[in-house]
């Protein structure tokens, strides 16, 4: 991490990132036309706009969960992080719990993840990688510094607090877009949000960057680093980015920032002068960051203890710093670096029990077990938190012990000292071991109490899950249904169930996070069990969901369906009993007159177009029925709604039949009544569609003879025409008949002034349109008649009836034509009176208007609204004028309706009323608008009006100002805004005056000329204004007065506070810069008198500061509240601090008087004192003195009492002195302090140095004299002790030997000689101190002499005698209580080592390793000590006894030994050795395995996995293994073991051994990656050079597999070329792949065999192919040079025989000898050429025997057209006879082989038909033509003389005659054929114009569509598409039935066409098409594919969305396939095909 990076970690603001990241992810959707999120955390929990997000960054689509569960959620955000880690985004303890459970900062850090993979590096990468730098924080810093270079007001060091002004990011936005904005204006902005928003606003507009940060957000001391990174990156992106490597060295070089965090910097800015310690100390704080040591040993709680970590690592409810000291990771270090001492101890010792209380307070604080799961985990969590910072402190707690233990070590510590610190560290260690204990106990009563409950909630759920599934299998066996209601149940019940889901949901998200304690006992076993079945039930719980969706997605599919189909049966049911209601009330007989025989008829023709259109509503019911079954599939409700329709349909069969009885009725009641014509043709629009055609079929079957029995198959044949025939006239005349029943409608009898005429209108022009292809049917009928009538006059029967049924339709359909004409017209005719009348009725409605309008407006006086009302006057004048030139062309238009035709009376009649009205309305209008001009023209002006109103409003805004309280007193600043302000409105005033003025003219003037009630208005209206006028003028004077009279108060009150405040400024500087001299008279007299002038100053000022107390007082009083306040504090302050500063200078003045009499006298007393200790040194000090005798020392001594008496009463004196000085030094200045210091210095130490030197003479010769008498003292009690001392010795000579009397005996000795040496002592002690100090060394050195000598001979004596005394006595006793006190020691420790083995205790357990330590030095010291006695009383007779008991002692000493032994070594060593050697042995075991066996990546990668799972292997018993060599080397070396030396050799095997199985599985993994790199490597260039070997060789051989030289020589010459060309190239990937493989052999060494042989077999594919290619190269040049030399010859004899035709065809227009000169020259060369055409004809015959068929082909014709011209030539130079023109034999060749070409294409087709055979008559058209060829070919062959052309010619008529003759057959059988399927074939073909029609109509719509999209037309056209495409379905079943009938090659190109037209408004549709209808569907478009011949015609199904890139994709292909055909083909023209696989998938 970078210095940058380090110091502002810190800068981070959850709420910022939180609107940042917002904002960048609403921004990401925006481009990607996604909804944007409002809550950062709640939107990304589901994981949808997760995956939203990152399928917008990614471009791939992200499938995601469709329900809304917590189980849903997560695996959406697995998802979505498994997408991030595919992509390489850092990902760091973040998981999909985390994101769902809305985990603030790592939802944060998962997005600032993203931000930076996508933008930060995404961007900055390309740079990165020119400047080789991976930091891209550090390349944006060098990149924004280097930008903002020339900008001396930024300088830019991190992205936190260099961006806070504003100026850094405008500069940088400014530097590269200088043209956006002023630099200097940014400078101007005095606020940093005000230049952010600038820089923002910028950005946003000009660059296109999103607004992700808010000014307030980044003006802050510490912005957010991470969205300021964001940002810059956003702007890096846009500008110019370029870096140089010396911005980036200047970045590298910038000053490293001190590491303070944000609350330290805080402390220290406010605490900086306060206290400059606090500082100090800081800086000493941070300076102790060295990491403490590691613990030297581990409590049982951090051994035995094991916790499951949880999904959120960050989660410790007991963080250290909560337990722990603030020194903690410093405290180790400080207790190893420092000297130890006991002030150390104690200060670790309270803040480790400090610790430890707190951790006992924290453990009490949990409080009691839970009962809810949630809780106790909780519980569990806070208790492991607590745990780990147990152990953490651990150390801390053994580094106290060891610190005292270090303490009691080295001995420095008293006996009080030591047992205390012993005491402190067993209580230490008891507390320490009862809090791990207990925390312990509580631990473990935790995993107790959870997985009870834990294991609870999994059977409770698995109770559940087993009941829902019952339920679930339940309500999967009932059927649905039977009808709606049971279905609605069936819905209800299944929401039931998902609210059970929902709530069950809980319990299955608290068993999500389980807790999973692992120990010793249940290993991984445990773990693998509960996984398992919390998989089990996970996968129960997610099939229940699974089905509960799907369920509920079909129930709500079959309810919807149901519930339509319910609506349109209950619709189409209402439908049907309203038409039978209408048919029963339908009058049949008994008309009374014509118009209710009308009416009836009419409503039969609207009940029967009713029933037309009705019928897709039954069909719609019937697909409706179908798809609710097939999802359904009940037999119950299937049969029921199989009986609703069948009684639909049975209702619509009889509704049709009553109509035709009905109609049946009412024609009988026609003819009856014998009608007019006109109501005859009317009946006939019923009748006949049921009459006429059956009398006309009926008359042609009864008339037509049966056909004659002759052919079975004619007899077939002529029926089909007949039965065809007949069905077209009966179509025709039924659609003749309801077409004239429309066109001969009622509604055609009268014009009608209005009415909607669009439904007939409609019903004519689909007449008009069906018209064309009714035409062509009528054309069919005549000609099937025509056929009919001449097949039956060949067969001699009778035709008649035909022609006549044939005539009479033809008769019929051009009197229909004639009445549809008419009909257009009359429609054309009666919509130009509807337009006229609509016209009519718009001028008739605003003439309505005008005069309603001018009879509501009401009379009135107001100026405003007459002149209104007069221009709303004029309006309607001019408007109603507008109309007049419309009414003129109407008057126009309807004299143009009556010559037009015999228009309605009603026309002229209507018109002329208009007229008038209008007339009428217009004069009145212009009445109405006179009177208002002449009252308008009475009324003041404009100006007035204007006038008015601007004074009107000056008043108002004038009293407004006025009206606030703005007199009162405030800041001097405002009241000169105020005094501006109402001198302004006083000029505004004078401005109006003149205004005012006119104003009251123009009123005096008014009043002269206008109304009485008008001028009154005005002149009360003028006297207001006055009035208010004056107010306001006089309010301003006041005003301005008294504002002005304020300020100079408050001026002068603020100039003599100014004043004041300076001189106390002044005066201030002085009292602190000027210090009382004190000590210096001279300087304390200039001080005195300066401050008695200042004395006189205060008294000169302080009236002047009354006044001003006083004057603003005053001002207080007229002062607003706020300013009031703040002018009572300034003078509240003012006048403290001129007490202040009296007080100051009053103080100061008789301090100054003090100091200067205090001065005088100390210097008074000093110099007085200085005097005596002189004299006294002289007197007492400088004399010597000698002392011979004791008189002599006692005189001395007597002198020297009474000069220390008298120095002693001289000290009072000196005692006061120095306080007097003391107190003046205190008040003196630094200068004066020095003097006083050293004077006072210099007497004290005088004066102290001679009071010592007195009393230290004066105590020595006082102690001499006392030492003397002391001496003589000694002196006589030694010498009486002596005397004592030998009588004694005398006695103890003659002792008896029993022990009583020796103790006795002994004891009184002892007592005498107790005290031997003191006296002795003393005395020498005394008479040295004497003699030394020359004081009577004679006298005393002769007495001493003498005593020494006499006490040296009886101690040496008598030491002697009591040692022998002793040594009799002590020696048995001392052997007993020694042996006591072992045998009590071994005991405890046999009873302590038993308890710890019978507990399974080993020494490596006890976190106290002193007291194992102890146990061995105990043993050690026992074996030592009894040793030792049994050698001290070997060989004595009365030491049996003890004798035995040492061997007792011994014995139990060996057995305790034993035990010690057994508890040092660890309990379970000997289990883990065994585990290890056996892992160990399972990895040696599978070594043989890695060895390689084949070079085959899938087989090196299977190896290389299997080598990898053993590293892993010896990875994870690494530490296993160590801690076990570790552990057996200790047991060595402590001899913990019955054979040490075989358990350190079996620990030295497996040492040997895991570091031997290491190396090797090292060794093979680096072997196998290295090798299954190169494996790779070299397979993929094999594989390479293979395929290219593979598909050459397979060319090679395609190609050379033509017998002879090739087709087209050149393109295998060219081919052949680019494979050398590519052999070349290709050569180098054969070397590259032999070098791999040479570094495969060098990795392999010995099996280097298994790589030779795949080089061996490439390099023989190798060569068998490159000299395959090289051979069929050479074989193609040679072949090619041998053409080139036929060719030329070839060419060259040509060249010749065409000389010689042109001189032999020239030589004919010359003269006899001239040609004979012609034909000898001819001659002479043809007998030259000759030789040359027989060596090419050789040549042509080689070529055409050797060299294959292709080069026959190509020979072949050459030589023979050259065998023919040169005989030709040689001919005609023989005989000299002109020979028919070659060019015209070849024309006649050319023509007949053009004619026939066509004949045999069109007998290719045989009786296949095409859309010509349809369309034209099949004459003969080609018959003049072949009869021409034929007679050419006759001339041809009387004229040429050779007969093989003869025959030739021959043979061609003969194949042109053939040709011709079958041609007329196949015309025969096609024209028959045509016959029969034409009515198929003429109704698809109409079918098929139309759907096209109607798509060109579709897509003119679609053109026509206006923006923005109108849906509701869009849906209609999808709607009309829909339709259309069922019709493009039924043209195409046509298209197939008459592919079947032999016609495929006719419908073939319009279904093509279809199929065009119909994708290409699919796809122009397909963007207006809206995919969030209510029910989303495919929209599939179809194309047809045309079959060769017989195939069937085949319908395929696309997507729509695929369309465009299938048509690339087969346009590719297409492409593709060319050039792989192509002769040049190289491997770089096929790889465009994968470039379409994307399109493909």
């Amino acid at each position: 991490m970078l210095w940058w990076e380090e110091a502002e970690d810190c800068y981070e603001r959850e709420d910022v990132q939180k609107k940042t990241f917002t904002k960048w992810i609403n921004a990401q959707f925006s481009k990607f036309g996604k909804q944007h999120i409002e809550n950062l955390f709640s939107d990304l929990q589901d994981g949808r706009r997760l995956l939203d997000l990152l399928e917008g960054l990614t471009g791939q689509k992200l499938p995601k969960e469709k329900g809304s569960t917590r189980v849903h959620a997560l695996n959406n955000v697995n998802k979505a992080l498994q997408v991030l880690q595919n992509n390489n985004v850092d990902l760091v303890n973040i998981g999909s719990t985390d994101i769902v459970d809305g985990n603030h900062k790592l939802t944060l850090g998962l997005i600032w993840n993203i931000i930076l993979h996508w933008q930060v590096k995404n961007v900055m990468k390309n740079i990165m990688a020119g400047l080789q730098q991976t930091n891209s924080e550090k390349i944006l810093l060098s990149w924004v510094r280097q930008s903002t270079r020339n900008y001396p007001q930024v300088n830019v060091i991190n992205f936190t607090t260099s961006w806070s002004d504003g100026l850094a990011l405008n500069a940088l936005i400014h530097s590269h877009r200088p043209d956006l904005f002023d630099w200097n204006s940014v400078l101007c902005q005095q606020s940093p949000t005000q230049r952010l928003e600038h820089a923002f606003n910028i950005a946003k507009h000009q660059l296109g960057i999103e607004k992700l940060l808010d000014p307030e957000d980044v003006a802050t001391t510490y912005p957010d680093k991470k969205s300021i990174l964001m940002y810059i990156t956003s702007l890096f992106q846009v500008l110019p980015q370029q870096v140089s490597i010396e911005a980036i060295q200047e970045v590298e070089m910038l000053p490293r920032p001190s590491k303070v965090t944000k609350e330290e910097h805080f402390q220290l800015h406010h605490q900086m002068h306060y206290s400059q310690q606090i500082t100090v100390s800081l800086a000493q704080g941070y300076e102790r960051t060295s990491s403490s040591p590691k613990p030297r040993f581990k409590s049982y709680a951090y051994t035995q203890a094991a916790y499951v970590t949880t999904s959120d690592p960050t989660r410790s409810p007991f963080p250290s710093q909560h337990l722990g000291a603030p020194e903690d990771k410093s405290f180790g270090s400080s207790l190893m670096e420092t000297e130890v001492n006991l002030d150390r101890y104690q200060t670790a010792l309270e803040e480790v029990l400090s610790w430890l209380l707190s951790a006992e307070d924290a453990l009490q604080a949990q409080g009691e077990i839970s009962n809810d799961v949630e809780e106790v985990k909780e519980q569990f969590h806070t208790h492991e938190g607590y745990m780990m910072d147990l152990t953490a402190h651990q150390g801390w707690v053994g580094n106290v012990l060891q610190l005292g233990s270090q303490l009691i070590g080295k001995g420095k510590l008293s006996e009080d000292e030591e047992a205390e610190v012993q005491e402190q560290m067993n209580l230490l260690n008891s507390r320490w071991e009862c809090l791990r204990v207990a925390s312990m106990e509580k631990q473990s009563n935790l995993h107790k109490v959870l997985m009870d409950l834990q294991n609870q909630k999994l059977k409770e759920l698995n109770d559940w899950l087993t009941k829902t599934e019952e339920r679930t299998w339940k309500m999967e066996e009932e059927p649905l249904g039977p009808d709606l209601e049971d279905l609605k149940r069936q819905v209800q019940q299944h929401k039931v169930l998902q609210e059970d889901l929902e709530q069950e949901q809980v319990r299955v998200n608290s068993l999500t996070h389980m807790v999973v304690v692992v120990d010793e006992s249940s290993g991984d076993n445990a773990t693998a069990a509960l996984e398992e079945q919390l998989k089990v039930l996970g996968d129960r719980w997610a099939n229940i969901c699974k089905w509960t969706e799907d369920r509920w997605v079909l129930l709500q599919d079959i309810l919807l369906k149901w519930q339509r189909l319910t609506e349109e049966q209950c619709l189409f049911s209402s439908w049907l009993s309203e038409k039978e209601d209408a048919v029963n009330k339908i009058h049949t007989t008994g008309f009374k007159d014509h118009n209710e025989r009308l009416s009836s008829l009419q409503k039969l023709t609207v009940l029967k177009a009713d029933l037309e259109k009705k019928k897709q509503t039954m069909d719609k019911l019937c697909s409706l029925n179908q798809d609710l079954l097939s999802t359904l599939k009940n037999k119950s409700v299937t049969q029921k709604m199989e009986a609703w329709l069948e009684n639909f349909a049975q209702r619509w069969d009889n509704l049709l039949q009553r109509l035709e009885k009905s109609s049946a009725q009412i024609s009988q009641a026609v003819t009856t009544t014998q009608p007019s014509l006109t109501q005859t043709t009317v009946m006939e629009t019923v009748t006949m569609v049921t009459t006429r055609e059956q009398i006309l079929v009926k008359h042609a079957q009864e008339e037509l003879p049966p056909p004659p029995p002759q052919k079975k198959r004619q007899m077939t044949v002529d029926s089909e025409i007949r039965k065809r025939l007949d069905v077209d006239i009966t179509e025709l005349h039924s659609w003749i008949t309801r077409s004239e029943a429309v066109l001969q409608s009622p509604e055609f009898a009268i014009y009608r002034k209005e009415g909607n005429f669009s439904d007939l209108k409609e019903k004519v022009n689909a007449i008009e349109r069906e018209k064309a292809e009714k035409f062509r049917k009528l054309q069919d009928a005549s000609r099937s008649a025509q056929a009919l009538v001449e097949q039956m006059v060949n067969e001699g029967i009778n035709a008649d009836s035909i022609k006549q049924a044939s005539e009479q339709l033809n008769s019929r359909w051009l009197e229909f034509c004639q009445l549809l004409s008419e009909r257009l017209n009359w429609l054309e005719y009666q919509n130009s009176i509807i337009t006229f009348y609509n016209q009519l009725q718009q001028l008739e409605q605003m003439t309505t208007t005008a005069e309603n309008w001018l009879k509501t407006q009401p009379t009135t006086s107001d100026p405003t609204a007459i002149q209104s009302q007069l221009k709303m006057c004029k309006d309607e004048v001019n408007r109603l004028s507008a109309l007049q030139p419309q009414i003129e062309r109407l008057k126009i238009q309807s004299i143009a309706l009556k010559e037009k035709g015999q228009g309605p009376m009603f026309l002229d009649a209507d018109f002329v009323a208009f007229r008038n009205h209008f007339n009428q309305v217009f004069s009145d209008v212009q009445d109405r608008e006179k009177k208002l001009q002449i009252i308008f023209d009475a009324l003041p002006p404009v100006r007035y009006q204007e006038t008015m109103g601007t004074i009107r409003t000056w008043l108002q805004q004038s009293e407004g100002k006025l009206a606030l309280p703005q007199l009162r007193v405030t800041d001097y600043e405002i009241m000169e805004q105020r005094l501006a302000e109402l001198q302004a409105l006083q000029r505004s005033l004078q401005e109006q005056d003149s205004g005012l003025n006119y104003l009251s003219t123009t009123v005096k003037e008014m009043s002269k000329k206008a109304p009485s009630e008008i001028s009154q208005k005005y002149q009360s209206e003028f006297e207001e204004i006055e009035g208010r006028w004056k107010n306001i003028s006089s309010q301003l004077v006041e005003r301005c007065q008294k504002v002005e009279e304020q300020m100079n108060k408050l001026r002068k009150i603020q100039n003599h506070i100014k004043t004041l405040k300076k001189w106390m400024a002044e005066v201030d500087v002085f009292l602190k810069e000027e210090w009382p001299a004190l000590g210096d008279s001279e300087i304390l007299k200039k001080q005195l008198k300066q401050c008695r002038l200042l004395v006189s100053d205060i008294q000169t000022i302080q009236p002047s500061l009354n006044s001003v107390n006083e004057g603003g007082q005053k001002i207080k009083n007229e002062a607003e509240p706020e300013f009031a306040s703040r002018l009572e504090r300034e003078l509240q302050e003012l006048n403290i601090q001129w007490d202040h500063v009296c007080r100051q200078v009053y103080a100061r003045k008789e301090a100054l008087k003090e100091g200067l009499d205090k001065t005088v006298s100390l210097q008074k007393d000093l110099s007085e004192m200085h005097e005596w200790v002189t004299q006294a040194e002289e007197e007492y000090l400088e004399r010597d003195f000698e002392y011979k005798t004791p008189d002599e020392l006692q005189r001395a001594v007597e002198e020297m009492k009474r000069a220390k008496e008298e120095a002693q009463q001289k000290e009072a004196k000196v005692k006061l002195l120095t306080e007097s000085v003391n107190s003046v030094i205190a008040q003196a200045p630094p200068v004066a302090q020095e003097a006083l210091k050293k004077e006072l210095e210099t007497l004290t130490t005088n004066y102290q140095w001679l009071c010592t030197r007195l009393n230290g003479k004066y105590k020595t010769l006082e102690e001499v004299w006392a030492c003397w008498h002391e001496l003589l003292s000694y002196l006589e009690k030694a010498n009486k002790w002596l005397n004592e001392v030998e009588i004694k010795l005398k006695t103890t000579e003659n002792v008896p030997a029993g022990a009583e009397e020796i103790s006795e005996v002994l004891e009184s000795l002892e007592n005498l000689m107790q005290h031997s040496e003191d006296n002795p002592n003393q005395i020498r002690i005394l008479a040295q101190t004497l003699t030394d100090g020359g004081v009577m060394d004679e006298l005393i050195n002769e007495e001493l002499e003498t005593f020494n000598s006499r006490w040296r001979e009886l101690h040496e004596e008598a030491v002697r005698r009591q040692k022998l005394l002793e040594q009799s006595i002590q020696s048995a006793q001392e052997m007993e209580k020694s042996l006591h006190l072992i045998q009590e020691s071994l005991a405890f420790i046999d009873k302590q080592l038993a308890a710890y083995i019978a507990n399974k205790v080993d020494a490596a357990q006890m976190p106290q390793e002193a007291q194992a330590t102890k146990i061995q030095s105990d043993l050690t010291s026992h074996e030592i000590s009894l040793e030792e006695m049994k050698k001290h009383n070997q060989g004595k007779e009365a030491a049996q006894r003890v004798l035995s008991q040492i061997d007792v002692a011994q014995k139990k000493l060996q057995d305790v030994s034993v035990k010690f032994r057994l508890f040092q070594k660890p309990a379970n060593f000997e289990q883990r050795l065994q585990e290890s050697k056996m892992i160990l042995d399972e990895v040696k075991m599978h070594l043989p395995a890695l060895e390689t066996k084949s070079v085959e990546q899938e087989v090196v990668q299977s190896q290389l996995n299997h080598c990898v799972n053993l590293y892993k292997s010896l990875s994870e018993v690494k530490s296993e293994v160590e801690m076990v060599i570790k552990t057996g080397r200790q047991i060595v070396q402590k001899k913990q073991t019955e054979n040490p030396k075989e358990l350190d050799e079996r620990i030295t095997a497996l040492k040997l051994h895991y570091n031997e199985l290491g190396a090797k599985v090292t060794e093979r993994k680096q072997q196998l990656e290295k090798c299954l790199k190169l494996s790779r490597k070299m397979r993929k260039e094999m594989n390479v050079l293979t395929e290219w070997l593979a598909a050459t060789d397979m060319e090679l051989t395609k190609r050379s597999a033509v017998e002879g030289m090739p087709s087209d020589l050149d393109a295998e010459v060219a081919w052949g070329k680019a494979t050398q060309k590519e052999i070349e190239k290709q050569k180098g990937h054969l070397k590259s792949v032999t070098e791999i493989g040479e570094a495969l052999k060098t990795v392999l060494g010995k099996k280097e065999t298994l790589v030779e042989d795949k080089l061996s077999l490439l390099n023989s594919n190798w060569i068998a192919v490159t000299s395959r290619a090289e051979e069929w190269l050479n074989l193609l040049l040679e072949y090619q040079k041998h053409m080139e030399t036929f060719d030329q010859n070839v060419n060259h004899i040509t060249k010749w025989i065409i000389q010689a035709d042109t001189l032999l065809d020239e030589s004919e227009k010359k003269k006899p000898q001239q040609k004979e000169d012609v034909l000898k020259r001819l001659k002479a060369e043809l007998n030259d050429m000759r030789p040359k055409v027989d060596s090419t004809r050789d040549q042509a015959a080689n070529l055409m025997a050797n060299r294959g068929e292709h080069c026959r082909k190509v020979v072949e014709p050459q030589i023979s057209e050259l065998n023919h011209r040169f005989a030709a030539i040689s001919h005609r130079i023989k005989t000299g006879k002109a020979s028919i023109p070659l060019k015209e034999l070849e024309q006649f060749n050319s023509d007949i082989q053009k004619l026939l070409e066509p004949l045999e294409a069109e007998i290719q087709q045989g009786v296949n038909l095409k859309e010509e055979d349809f369309n034209k008559d099949m004459n003969e058209d080609n018959e003049g033509t072949v009869k021409e060829l034929l007679q050419r070919g006759d001339n041809l062959q009387q004229r040429i003389t050779d007969e093989r052309k003869r025959e030739e010619i021959k043979i061609k008529q003969q194949l042109l005659q053939t040709k011709h003759n079958a041609l007329k057959d196949l015309r025969s059988q096609r024209r028959k054929k045509a016959l029969e399927i034409s009515h198929q074939w003429y109704q698809y073909k109409r079918q098929a114009d139309d759907l096209l029609k109607c798509l060109d109509d579709i897509e003119k719509k679609l053109a026509s569509l206006p923006e923005p999209r109108d849906e509701r037309k869009i849906k209609e056209i999808d709607r009309e598409l829909q339709k259309k495409k069922e019709e493009l379905n039924a043209v195409r079943r046509q298209a197939e039935g008459l592919s079947d009938d032999g016609a495929a090659m006719a419908v073939e190109p319009t279904q093509l066409q279809l199929s065009k037209r119909w994708r290409e408004i699919e796809s122009k549709f397909a963007q207006f098409r809206r995919l969030n209808f209510a029910e989303i569907h495919t929209v599939r478009e179809e194309t047809m594919v045309v079959m060769t011949e017989d195939m069937p015609l085949e319908i395929s199904y696309v997507p729509s969305t695929y369309l465009t890139e299938i048509t690339h994709v087969s346009q590719a292909l297409s492409e593709v396939e060319q050039l792989l055909n192509a002769p040049d083909l190289c491997a770089k023209d096929f790889e465009d095909l994968f470039k379409q696989e994307e399109s493909l998938k």
